[in-house]
């Protein structure tokens, strides 16, 4: 006869998994499964504070969003890691990325290896992961927030945690924070002392940690060493980057998804396993004031010699661009991620004559190349960064009545004498500043991995 073996790690993780995908909150169980794991790793421990420190090959796990076709958070991925290369050198470290995708269509990315879990529940994967790891580090910015999934912040806030539970250098790179629903905020507060290291891309998102008892260290975000790549283009080119702005954040449905499955139905709501966007008919409406204001900032910018290009910068935007493109009165080519590979999408911000976003990394790319910039912001960063650059006349929030008209102007405002070599000279300063932020991070970084060796 063969006896229950309630000891098997796999066994035990499908359970869980299955609990989670049955539950009625499943980010709440997500969060507090994360927690459990997090506890429990305080009473083990870890001898391997030190291998960082000292090892030939120190093992480094990165937590992201990368391989989700998000340019943004690929840019910073790979950025991370040339710098992780620069400062280890000349030891080579061996680094693994965490993957959440299968969008790995730039070099750096397809040539670092990418775990293969061996456990099917992502907390348990993690946990093995991590204690494989000699430093663990999250490279994604929209960490601290419910703007996107509280399980996405549950593995880049929860794996930090669960690798500082472990004894381990643990660090979150250059990263911010925004509108958090009560589970998150609690899961925060309740780690806010072994939160690792926590290196914020502005000073409103240390305000806000501080509140919630989390200690920061001020940096900058990893994307701003990226150089495009150069590319032949037309004259006058205006970048026009969209999304969905109102179908955020995404929430587990198991009950949705299983009847979906069960109907052999799909969802254009669904994202993932058991996620969908946020969707009813006051978000339609607003999607829809969005786009016409959207498609009349294009059609102006043409009557004015530009020549509009809808860039995706995530493979999910696709939609918004071809909705965008289908209310235009006139043909515009659209540069998505997925059907375009990383280089191609983010050149076409970085070599425009100008650039309206939503997204925030178009916001960086056009600040890092001298590229004038008006963000129709959705939530807080791009409102962050812009007014850190002192570019706050080229903001306007993405359902705001005056949007069109303040940017519109914003972009006339080129014509003046001199208006956009004064403009490019702030931008160059601010981009400076910001890189020379990044090194004092790496410096910064080595810095925790030497104190952590020194500590065993």
């Amino acid at each position: 006869m063969d006896w229950p073996q309630f000891d098997d790690p796999v066994r035990n993780s499908y359970r869980a998994l299955h609990r989670y995908a049955s539950a009625a909150a499943p980010d709440t169980v997500f969060l507090d499964d994360m927690q459990a794991r997090i506890d429990a790793a305080r009473y083990l421990g870890s001898d391997r504070a030190c291998a960082a420190a000292n090892a030939a090959r120190p093992r480094v796990l990165l937590l992201g969003y990368h391989g989700a076709g998000n340019t943004g958070a690929d840019l910073r991925t790979i950025e991370t890691i040339a710098q992780l290369r620069r400062i280890f050198a000349p030891r080579e470290p061996v680094l693994t990325l965490f993957a959440l995708g299968d969008v790995f269509d730039h070099a750096v990315l397809a040539q670092t290896p990418r775990l293969a879990p061996t456990l099917p529940y992502v907390p348990d994967a993690l946990d093995a992961a991590i204690r494989e790891a000699d430093l663990v580090v999250n490279v994604e910015g929209s960490t601290y927030t419910s703007k996107f999934s509280d399980s996405l912040s549950g593995i880049l806030i929860g794996g930090i945690a669960l690798a500082h539970a472990y004894g381990l250098p643990a660090v979150s790179y250059g990263v911010d924070s925004g509108a958090m629903s009560e589970p998150l905020t609690r899961f925060v507060a309740h780690h806010a002392a072994r939160a690792g290291h926590v290196i914020c891309r502005n000073a409103q998102a240390r305000v806000q940690l501080r509140e919630l008892g989390v200690e920061t260290i001020a940096g900058a975000d990893t994307a701003w060493t990226w150089r495009a790549p150069a590319v032949s283009r037309a004259s006058r080119v205006a970048a026009l980057c969209p999304t969905n702005p109102f179908w955020w954040p995404v929430r587990a449905d198991a009950a949705r998804a299983r009847a979906l499955d069960a109907r052999g139905e799909t969802s254009p709501h669904r994202y993932g396993l058991l996620h969908f966007h946020t969707w009813d008919d006051e978000r339609e409406s607003a999607y829809e004031a969005y786009l016409a204001r959207f498609a009349a900032v294009a059609t102006a910018l043409r009557a004015r010699g530009y020549t509009p290009v809808i860039v995706g910068m995530e493979q999910v935007d696709r939609a918004a661009c071809l909705d965008l493109a289908a209310r235009l009165p006139f043909d515009a080519a659209c540069v998505v991620r997925g059907e375009r590979v990383l280089d191609e999408v983010a050149s076409a911000v970085a070599h425009a004559q100008c650039v309206v976003t939503t997204r925030y990394h178009a916001s960086v790319l056009a600040l890092s190349h001298g590229v004038p910039v008006f963000g129709l912001s959705m939530d807080t960063r791009i409102d962050r960064l812009l007014a850190e650059a002192d570019c706050e006349s080229w903001l306007a929030h993405c359902d705001a009545d005056d949007a069109l008209q303040r940017c519109i102007d914003a972009i006339d405002s080129l014509e003046h004498a001199g208006v956009r070599e004064r403009l490019r000279a702030k931008q160059r300063h601010y981009a400076q500043q910001q890189r020379a932020k990044l090194d004092a991070m790496g410096r910064r970084l080595m810095a925790i991995v030497a104190a952590a060796g020194q500590r065993v």
